[in-house]
């Protein structure tokens, strides 16, 4: 099942943040891609010794998060309906 589509800029994997920092979701590109990857535990430890980094960082992740709850609650209305409705 496609939970969602991301573009250009868009965040992929956000596990790494949050305990106990598992992947567990899949992602697949369609087509060519240019990704850029990021030591987890070095990132978050730099987040920890400079809170302006880390509270830049949420913000930026937790937006991501947002849209891909709301989007994702969308396509399940798409295929279930709206709740109460016939």
């Amino acid at each position: 099942m496609i939970v969602d589509t991301v573009q250009a800029g868009d965040l992929v994997g956000l596990a790494w943040l949050v305990p106990p920092y598992r992947w567990d979701l899949d992602a697949r590109a369609v087509e060519p891609v240019n990704a850029v990857a990021f030591d987890a535990m070095c990132l978050r430890t730099k987040c920890d010794k400079d809170p302006r980094v880390g509270y830049l960082l949420m913000q930026r992740v937790a937006g991501t998060m947002h849209d891909r709850i709301r989007s994702a609650r969308v396509r399940l209305l798409d295929v279930y309906g709206v709740p109460g409705g016939s």
